[in-house]
């Protein structure tokens, strides 16, 4: 699949976000510390690429252009003033020994361009004890320094170090502005629309069901469980929850997915426009019509118990008997 590529990483949507950084651009002044904050697939990376090439860019007027070296450099992951922080530590996040090396790297004075750039991208695992070592450096920056985070929430952030930081959120797009965007990277227009079903404008979340097949296999096994449960399926939930159970990782993908369309249904319940998280919002919609509070609680907690047993070595198919008596009876 030959996709197309531009100069300037293509965002769909968030135009009022790109506007405002481009007029710091322009007025000089650009945040020393950046945090882009929004759903898993919502398109913070692209942004926090875009970003980086916005600092750096030799055109002030049209900035970024795509076509100076700076955002050519950026744009090939090239560049050697955009530095993105490598994952560390226990959680996945940032150690504190990585930290310390950022902050030593902040000092060294950029090699082609006015600014440098330090990624962090995915933060939301970082460590109490390496956000108080990266404190200092944010509050007071070299000038010659910027910090651009990337995290689903602002809250998985310490106060005083949030405190210091422009935060701005990253939202999905429209229905229409995502299929817009799939089509003109060659995806087939049918699957497209299956996959836009699934997630509405997330692209992130529907380049993944476009590509990986397994991405795709418990997305739609999820759809279908959700669907089975609003109709107190019995047999259908069991059929499908012991086809996920042939493996483990899988397994615990597709509970995951469905904890958080049980989450979507509870949601709706409330409001009717609610915002999804999930893989299907009309088999969520349809469970809403059954859920209550107590329920809703005692299917999240069947979930983690069957997470627990899994963390158990308790045998895969045993774990989703068990569950799938639970939820029905919860």
């Amino acid at each position: 699949m030959n996709k197309r590529t531009s100069p300037v990483p293509e965002i769909a949507g968030n135009a009022l976000l790109l506007s405002e950084l481009r007029q710091m651009k322009q007025n000089n002044h650009l945040p020393h510390a950046l945090l882009l904050h929004g759903e898993q697939g919502c398109g913070k990376k692209t942004i926090a690429e875009w970003f980086a090439m916005l600092v750096l860019c030799e055109d002030q007027a049209k900035a970024p252009c795509g076509v100076c070296k700076n955002c050519r450099l950026v744009r090939s992951h090239a560049h050697p003033d955009v530095t993105t922080v490598e994952h560390s530590g226990k959680r996945g996040g940032f150690s504190v020994e990585t930290v310390r090396e950022i902050r030593a790297e902040a000092a060294i004075l950029p090699n082609n361009g006015d600014m440098r750039i330090f990624m962090f991208e995915d933060a939301d695992g970082m460590s109490i004890q390496a956000q108080n070592a990266l404190l200092k450096s944010v509050e007071e920056p070299p000038a010659h320094s910027c910090f651009v985070f990337t995290a689903q929430v602002p809250g998985v952030l310490l106060p005083t170090l949030l405190s210091r930081m422009t935060a701005k959120a990253v939202f999905p797009a429209s229905r229409g502005e995502c299929i817009k965007a799939l089509i003109q990277q060659d995806f087939p227009e049918d699957d497209v629309q299956a996959a836009a079903a699934r997630f509405d404008g997330n692209i992130g979340r529907c380049i993944a069901y476009l590509t990986d097949p397994a991405v795709r296999e418990s997305t739609d096994r999820t759809a279908a469980l959700t669907a089975a449960l609003a109709d107190q399926n019995e047999y259908r939930l069991l059929q499908l929850l012991t086809a996920a159970a042939a493996d483990k990782d899988q397994l615990r993908k597709t509970l995951e997915l469905l904890d958080i369309q049980i989450r979507d249904a509870a949601l709706m319940i409330l409001d009717s426009e609610a915002v999804c998280m999930g893989c299907d919002r009309q088999s969520a919609e349809r469970l809403s019509g059954s859920l209550t509070p107590r329920r809703t609680a005692r299917m999240h907690g069947a979930i983690a118990e069957a997470f627990a047993d899994l963390d158990g070595n308790v045998g895969a198919v045993l774990t989703v008997t068990a569950l799938c008596a639970a939820l029905v009876n919860a």
